[in-house]
This record gives C-alpha cells, sequence and structure tokens, in this order.
C-alpha cells in the first residue's frame, strides 16, 4: 500500500489539468494568499518570537516534506535522477527559505519572496503529474508549492522586512546564475532542470504555439513578469504601508 503511494503503478485519481482536484487545490491556494493579505497588518503584529516558532515549524515541515519525497522514492526504488535531484526552481527557494527561516536569515528572505512566486506559480497552473491524491508526488507538489508560497508571503508580513529595488535586482542577477549552472548539467545528462532545454510536455500539450519559442527567453519574460508584479502590486505598497506607520 505504502509503495503504491510513490511508486505508483496503479493510479486511480489521474490528474486533469484544470479538472476538478486541480481547480479545488489551485482555488485553497488562492484563498489563502487573499486571507493572508487582508490580514497583513493583523500578522505583522503577532509577537516575534510566535511567528519565529510558527515559521520555523512550517520551514520544518518543508523540509519532511523534501526528504521524504527523496528517500521515499529512493527507497522504493522511484526516483528517477532525471526528475527528482533538487535542482528544480522551486526545490531550491524552498531549501533557501527552510534555511532563511532557521538561521534568521532575512536578506535571503528578500531573494526567496520574489522565487516563492516565480517558481511555485507556473508549477501550481500547469503541474506535470499523472495523478492526483493516491500519489504523494501530488501531495509533495502542494507542500513545496501551494503551502510554500503562502508561507513566504506570510514570512514577509510576520517578519517585515524592507524589500527594495535592489533585491529585485539581486533576484534576477540569482536566477540567472542557477540557469548558466543548470543549463550544462541538463546537456550532459540530458535532463530539463529550470526547463532550460525544452518546454515540458504538458504544457506543450495545452499550448501547442509554444513549441518553436526559444525557451530560455521565455523563461526570463515569466520570470521577470512574476516579479514585477509582486513588486508593484504586493512589495512597494507595503514599503509605502511601513513608511507611514513609522512616521507616525
Amino acid at each position: 500500500m505504502l509503495r503504491e503511494f510513490f511508486v505508483n503503478e496503479h493510479p486511480h485519481f489521474l490528474f486533469k489539468p484544470f479538472g476538478l482536484i486541480h481547480n479545488i487545490f489551485t482555488i485553497i491556494a488562492i484563498i489563502a494568499f487573499i486571507i493572508i493579505y487582508l490580514n497583513r497588518n493583523r500578522i505583522s503584529k503577532i509577537p516575534i518570537k510566535k511567528s519565529q516558532i510558527f515559521l520555523k515549524t512550517c520551514a520544518i515541515i518543508l523540509l519532511i516534506n523534501m526528504i521524504i519525497y527523496t528517500f521515499g522514492n529512493l527507497y522504493y526504488g522511484s526516483f528517477d535522477y532525471r526528475e527528482m535531484l533538487p535542482f528544480h526552481l522551486c526545490f531550491i527557494a524552498n531549501y533557501m527559505f527552510i534555511f532563511a527561516i532557521l538561521f534568521n536569515k532575512q536578506n535571503i528572505l528578500k531573494l526567496t519572496i520574489f522565487i516563492s512566486f516565480i517558481g511555485p506559480i507556473p508549477a501550481i497552473l500547469w503541474p506535470n503529474l499523472v495523478s492526483t491524491i493516491d500519489n504523494f508526488n501530488f501531495w509533495q507538489l502542494i507542500i513545496s508549492h501551494h503551502f510554500f508560497m503562502n508561507i513566504s508571503l506570510f514570512s514577509y508580513y510576520a517578519y517585515n522586512y524592507h524589500v527594495t529595488k535592489k533585491d529585485y535586482l539581486h533576484t534576477f542577477i540569482l536566477l540567472n546564475i542557477l540557469l548558466l549552472i543548470v543549463y550544462p548539467f541538463n546537456k550532459i545528462f540530458n535532463t530539463n532542470y529550470i526547463f532550460t532545454n525544452y518546454f515540458p510536455p504538458n504544457v506543450l500539450d495545452l499550448y501547442p504555439w509554444l513549441e518553436p519559442l526559444p525557451v530560455i527567453p521565455v523563461l526570463e519574460i515569466l520570470g521577470l513578469t512574476i516579479s514585477f508584479i509582486i513588486y508593484f502590486f504586493l512589495i512597494r505598497p507595503r514599503n509605502k504601508e511601513l513608511q507611514s506607520i513609522n512616521n507616525r
């Protein structure tokens, strides 16, 4: 039973893009996002020790999720180095966030507040899944994307750290460094981490017109667009709110 949960040889609850299960969990993530945003001032007033305990607990949940994903698939022989190494952008962002929360590194959080949306949003909308609730890979995705994105947003309001245009630029530089590292790895080992080689087949099934387009420029545009939206619609207004509070 547990082996099937990881190996998924006989899936029952098949994944359907924008089907019932996909839409339910997407809507839950959106509702959680809205609740956190609307309660941002209340969150910022929570005593810092309580916020730290909560966020460190969430970071441990993220870490346990990654450990079970890796070693569970290794144990049952379903680990595929072409897809399951921690070189996906969301995995990298998860580990950065975990480290930053557990060791109080707010400079790293200033980067993950962008990456926690740049990576998870496309994966939430277009996940590469075979089945859903009967497979651990589905739950791993929910925790490392839906849950992670909202916890990252919570941390932004809980810690009230100030994010600037420099952090926006630093995030862009970091992402391009990651692309430069992952690209040759993908070429050498015939993998497709951060999708530098080709668009995921499940995405091309939905949008076949993407196929002739160059992959990396599309990734750059997508990343810049998401981070631009996050900065101008979340971070910039929040900076003004904090400045107004500090001036009182």
